[in-house]
């Protein structure tokens, strides 16, 4: 099985020109990935779920809990739009699956929750889920998956 290299790196993005942390995927930005597949959807500018950049203290404790997760199975927020770096406007989810010392993301989606979802429980987010069946499944080296994702946790 080939393994994907994951690498969190400072970087400029399509709407923010202040270098931040982006999510590599073989080298190509995560959201140039996603948008190459769905160019129709305007993903491309979607930035990483970076904590220090969550305002709101039950939203960023929500996406660290996830972050943070050891579950055989979470739906991880990984993507949100840039505008308002909240888990309310576009958001892209990853099916994160531990399994036999890899960690692969089974497979992308766009969260579809309400805005009734969210004022119910951030926990709706990745119940229902708009899946991009073009995406292909991506599998890391959990070891490095850790420490490129802890990047995004530091506040």
């Amino acid at each position: 099985m080939a393994l994907n290299k994951i690498e969190v790196k400072k970087m400029t993005s399509k709407y923010c020109d202040n270098e931040h942390e982006r999510v590599l995927i073989d080298e190509v930005p995560l959201d140039v990935i996603v948008h190459s597949f769905y160019p129709n959807h305007h993903l491309d500018g979607l930035i990483p779920t970076i904590l220090d950049w969550i305002d709101e203290p039950r939203e960023k404790a929500f996406v660290r809990s996830r972050y943070l997760s050891f579950k055989q199975r979470e739906m991880l927020p990984i993507l949100m739009c840039p505008d308002d770096c909240d888990l309310w406007c576009t958001l892209i989810i990853a099916e994160v699956v531990r399994f036999e010392g890899t960690i692969k993301w089974e497979r992308m989606g766009i969260d579809q929750c309400t805005r009734e979802d969210l004022i119910e429980s951030f926990e709706n987010i990745g119940t229902k889920v708009e899946w991009l069946e073009k995406v292909p499944s991506m599998t890391f080296q959990p070891e490095e998956y850790d420490s490129q994702i802890s990047k995004l946790i530091r506040e």
